[in-house]
Parts: structure tokens; sequence; C-alpha cells
């Protein structure tokens, strides 16, 4: 847990983050192979992220999920910044299919945060992480 938070960390620091997060993401999962759909997905998983999310609420969201999943649950209700960053897996993927992105996009962006149990949510889940700094 210690070394996500460290990752976060450095991540934020970086302008234009998110972006390039984004971009970078995609990079590794052509890399790896991945197919459209996974590379469409590592584009958009993180979009619904809240440009004004602060560093404290990334590392609660890390501590929350780990220690206290229900909390977070309820953390992420609402419209405050903390609740959307929280949620931002959720509102991204309706936003994902609101806009006509497959069934698959659609569920991979919903599942980014969670333990991956398919093939295509690993490929995911590694470039997500690889992608931070």
């Amino acid at each position: 847990m210690l070394h996500r938070v460290q990752q976060t960390a450095r991540y934020l620091g970086a302008a234009g983050a998110d972006d390039r997060h984004a971009n970078e993401t995609a990079r590794i999962l052509r890399e790896l192979g991945a197919d459209h759909e996974i590379v469409v997905a590592g584009l958009l998983h993180d979009r619904a992220k809240p440009a004004n999310t602060l560093l404290w609420h990334r590392v609660a969201g890390v501590v929350l999920a780990r220690f206290a999943p229900r909390v977070r649950a309820q953390l992420a209700r609402g419209d405050s910044t903390f609740a959307r960053y929280l949620d931002h897996a959720r509102r991204g993927a309706q936003l994902a299919k609101a806009e006509g992105a497959s069934d698959r996009v659609v569920r991979l962006i919903a599942r980014h945060h969670d333990l991956p149990v398919a093939d295509d949510e690993v490929l995911l889940a590694v470039a997500d992480r690889e992608a931070l700094p």
C-alpha cells in the first residue's frame, strides 16, 4: 500500500498528468498486444476523475479501499470532489455507455479499480499501474 501512495504522490507532481497517464496506459496496452477495445478503455478509464482532485483524495481513496470499503462506498455518493473521485470508475463507465462504447469497454472502465478477474482486466490493471511515473 505504501508503494501505491508513493506512486500517487509522484503522479500528482506532474502537470497534465491525467492526459499523459491515459496516453501512456494506451501505449503500454498496445505494446502488450491488447486489442482495440482494451486500448480504448485505457484511454478513457480515468476521464471522470475530477480535475481538482487533490493528493489527500487519492491517498484517502487508497486507504479506504484497503481498510474500510463500506465507508468508501458511502463516501462515493454525492457531488463533492471526493465523492466524484471515489466514484470515477462508475461515472466514467456511464459516460462511455452513453456515448455508445461497447459493453466490454464499459465493463473495463467500471472495474478498473477492482481486483481483476478476466484477462482483459489484468492487462488494463498492469498498464494502469505501469503508466504511473
